[in-house]
């Protein structure tokens, strides 16, 4: 179960680095940010830092002052895996979890780890950014963080730019988003994602969004992509002010889409086009 989560690797030496991080946080020296970057952790590191972290949220709960009230987790580059982020979600899933910001960018996880962190997060109501870019999460996964987009109201930020999400999974992501009203930063920038891709999210941003800035750059989006969500965002009143689509293959086609939209919109402050071939 959930207690077999947590303590699983509890025993024997954890990374170094982990080790100085728990007698921090122990010691009440570590702050509110935990962040442990470029180590190879594992499921016993990720169980000793959130041990750590649990005992500071308990001190609180009971009333008393907390050694250290950590409620960032930075831990970007750290090799985590599958198993590692289930020990997470094991955690965040706790009433007292008091986190805010969970970072994970960079690591190992795939379709279950998003699933376990997906779950976890349904009914939380501290945690408003997460961060899972830079790992190795599709469809399913992306299916996961959807339904947590239809249950979850804490959620403003979300980034799994570095992805293979691809058209089908950036469906089944956008398929939750007309329930969502809380998410205001949506990062799905390197994911493979192309014009049928974007006609799923152009059909999902209702005008009850409150998305305010969208990053789909570096997708293969090309002039018929952004004459989609040209159309999308010209058709709707939406509240978007930052749209990135840099690298995105957007050529003189999709500019040209672009502008015509930028005529009618009134929501929009900053827009990104560079790396996309537009002529002068």
């Amino acid at each position: 179960g959930e207690r077999e989560q947590e303590e699983q690797g509890a025993k024997g030496e954890v990374n170094k680095v982990v080790a100085e991080v728990v007698k921090r946080v122990d010691a009440g020296t570590a702050g509110s940010v935990v962040y442990v970057a470029k180590e190879k952790l594992t499921r016993r590191d990720v169980t000793a830092v959130m041990q750590a972290v649990k005992r500071g949220w308990g001190t609180l709960s009971q009333g008393a002052a907390p050694a250290s009230m950590v409620t960032k987790l930075f831990l970007g580059h750290d090799h985590i895996d599958d198993a590692a982020a289930g020990v997470l979600a094991a955690f965040i899933k706790q009433d007292l979890c008091a986190l805010t910001e969970l970072r994970l960018h960079d690591n190992k996880i795939g379709d279950t780890g998003a699933a376990s962190l997906g779950s976890a997060l349904h009914s939380n109501k501290k945690l408003s950014v997460l961060v899972l870019g830079g790992n190795n999460i599709g469809k399913l996964g992306a299916a996961s963080l959807g339904l947590m987009l239809r249950f979850n109201g804490a959620v403003t930020d979300l980034d799994v730019s570095g992805n293979v999400l691809g058209d089908g999974g950036m469906g089944l992501l956008c398929d939750c988003l007309p329930a969502n009203r809380t998410l205001r930063n949506l990062h799905l920038a390197r994911n493979n994602i192309s014009a049928e891709g974007l006609r799923k999210l152009g059909d999902a941003l209702t005008g009850g969004s409150g998305l305010l800035r969208l990053n789909l750059g570096g997708n293969p989006l090309g002039g018929e992509g952004a004459k989609v969500l040209a159309e999308a965002l010209q058709r709707r009143p939406m509240k978007i002010s930052h749209l990135h689509l840099g690298a995105a293959a957007v050529g003189d086609k999709g500019a040209t889409s672009i502008a015509h939209m930028l005529l009618l919109n009134r929501s929009l402050t900053a827009l990104y086009l560079q790396g996309n071939g537009v002529s002068d």
